[in-house]
């Protein structure tokens, strides 16, 4: 599995995971590649097939200075593994390249898949978020040991 920066190629990858009921729910609108965080969100990608988009966008979540990790696989990459997998190579990405001290998940009380990756990436659960959602962190030395 690799991660690519997102081009304007992926427009069609971007809208049909926006389609997928489950990702509408938890995500809502994906960052397109002609935004300010182009160069946080990548494809996620397995040989020549496109199975996701992972990335870091500007967090409101606690003081508002923060990256938040975001996750969208298509149906048919989903329970494989591959989302874990993805989410721990963008933490690499941001605790190595981007040189982040931590990084958030916000996630929706009823996603218990999100909270489960969150939980194994060894996030920790820092408070609840209106509406019904629950901030996680993870700092950058305790990301090293999580992938060591």
């Amino acid at each position: 599995m690799q991660l690519r920066p997102l081009t304007e190629s992926d427009d069609a990858l971007l809208s049909a995971l926006e389609e997928q009921d489950d990702v509408w729910e938890f995500i809502g609108t994906l960052p397109l590649p002609d935004t300010e965080h182009t160069h946080h969100m990548f494809a996620v990608t397995e040989g020549q097939t496109s199975l996701g988009v992972a990335g870091l966008v500007r967090s409101q979540a606690l003081d508002g200075n923060d990256f938040e990790l975001i996750c969208a696989m298509r149906s048919e990459a989903q329970l494989h593994g591959f989302a874990k997998q993805a989410c721990n190579l963008v933490l690499a990405w941001a605790f190595g390249t981007a040189k982040l001290e931590r990084v958030l998940a916000c996630i929706d009380d009823s996603n218990e898949g999100a909270r489960s990756i969150a939980t194994k990436l060894g996030m920790k659960e820092v408070g609840a978020r209106p509406p019904g959602r629950t901030v996680y962190v993870i700092h950058r030395e305790e990301g090293s040991l999580t992938r060591a």
